[in-house]
């Protein structure tokens, strides 16, 4: 899909001159976008305008559900047709995307880069999300013409709200692993772990996984309940990973991990 506008070219430029000094456009790209299941609307913003054009050349809007699920998602767990057209960029060395669903809406800040980002470095990505979606938001207010088609017949699941809590804790079985002697994580887990790693706070990761601070105290509860400490401390927490040999440094394959 041909997505060229001098509009968007604008926007994207603007974005890339305003937020220099908060990002290295040399070594990575941000983009921002928004899909509102309800109207069949996605709104988009980079700071690379090229980027863009390939993504809808390449159709990649007509497998978006992919990418709609709260949280943070890596590239290299999508479908070949977005690997595809990742390699084609010279910043391919690592995109993730951060999710976080408003009801019928979904936005999504994605970055990718040059080079491997650890998770500190992601994580001060992620806390500018805020100020690049109000800029979004009131760069697309200007000129509704930017707002494209939502090409793909996506279906939101119908949720009551006496099992929204439920539907929060994610399945077990859907998640790939990680494994240190007998012990064995979800993605998901792995994820918080890192994250309790670098000293985040529960409020803040749970803004990350995009699921309530319920949802994470009962995902941190269950990490230390396989760790055989399910009344440990932040401090005791800490050691029983290291006794078992889960560290931040080694954690930091996740990235890649398959």
């Amino acid at each position: 899909m041909d997505v060229k506008s001098k509009f968007l070219e604008k926007s994207c430029a603007n974005l890339s001159s305003l937020f220099s000094n908060y990002f290295d456009w040399n070594d990575i790209d941000l983009s921002f976008s928004r899909i509102d299941i309800l109207n069949k609307e996605i709104s988009i913003i980079s700071n690379n305008y090229e980027w863009l054009l390939m993504y809808w050349d390449d159709d990649l809007d007509k497998i978006i559900s992919e990418r709609l699920s709260s949280g943070i998602q890596y590239w290299a767990n999508y479908s070949n047709s977005y690997k595809n057209t990742l390699a084609k960029s010279n910043k391919n060395d690592l995109k993730v995307d951060f999710c976080t669903k408003y009801g019928g809406v979904y936005e999504i800040i994605s970055i990718n880069s040059k080079k491997k980002l650890s998770i500190k470095d992601m994580i001060a990505i992620y806390r500018c999300r805020p100020i690049v979606s109000d800029y979004a938001h009131s760069t697309w207010k200007k000129d509704d013409s930017v707002i494209l088609p939502q090409r793909e017949n996506i279906v939101l699941p119908i949720e009551s709200i006496g099992n929204q809590e439920l539907q929060e804790v994610e399945p077990l079985d859907i998640h790939q692993y990680m494994r240190f002697g007998n012990i064995r994580f979800t993605r998901k887990e792995i994820i918080t772990i890192r994250l309790l790693l670098s000293h985040c706070k529960v409020k803040e990761i749970s803004y990350i996984q995009g699921c309530s601070e319920a949802c994470e105290h009962k995902r941190i509860l269950r990490i230390k309940e396989k760790l055989n400490c399910p009344h440990a401390s932040s401090s005791s927490l800490f050691n029983a990973l290291k006794e078992n040999g889960i560290t931040l440094a080694c954690l930091e394959t996740l990235v890649s991990y398959p």
